[in-house]
């Protein structure tokens, strides 16, 4: 801290004691700093003892009717375009089924050994569960992640939006 802020805090009161004493030696090896010291707590005086100007009404009235345009209404865009979300959703909306399909065994329905009636059906089904569960676990939780965020964001956009 260098000696003009020093100064101030002496003048101020919020010395600590070392601070004072080190202020008061100061004063005593340099005339120029007490002399400065004395104007200083000559003008600190005459502060204080002045009241605090108020601002005019204009000033008031001016700086309320400019707040408005400081605290325009923010165009919040959604997170995700229109055309990502339907994707997303399609995408999601597939692994959920895929996924209650074979949690279900709600395809299996012809008897063994007759041809399947939807070979493509059948075929997504092979595939998927080729795949460990795990990986049909992490794309559930994905998808309903994803179903979870563009909700929120859709009532988000409605109350700020």
């Amino acid at each position: 801290m260098n000696n003009e802020e020093l100064l101030w805090k002496y003048i101020d009161g919020e010395c600590s004691p070392e601070e004072a004493a080190r202020v008061e030696r100061l004063m005593e090896e340099n005339p120029s700093l007490k002399k400065e010291w004395a104007q200083r707590l000559k003008l600190h005086q005459e502060l204080q003892q002045q009241e605090p100007e108020q601002p005019s009404m204009r000033f008031t009235r001016n700086v309320m009717d400019r707040l408005p345009e400081l605290y325009r209404k923010l165009n919040i865009s959604p997170l995700i375009s229109p055309f990502w979300r339907k994707a997303l959703s399609g995408v999601a909306g597939i692994f959920l089924l895929a996924y209650f399909a074979l949690a279900f065994n709600v395809i299996e329905t012809a008897p063994p050994g007759s041809a399947p009636q939807y070979p493509e059906v059948d075929t997504f089904v092979n595939t998927l569960t080729g795949l460990p569960m795990q990986v049909m676990s992490i794309v559930l939780a994905l998808s309903l992640g994803f179903v979870l965020l563009s909700f929120a964001d859709r009532k988000l956009k409605k109350r700020f939006g």
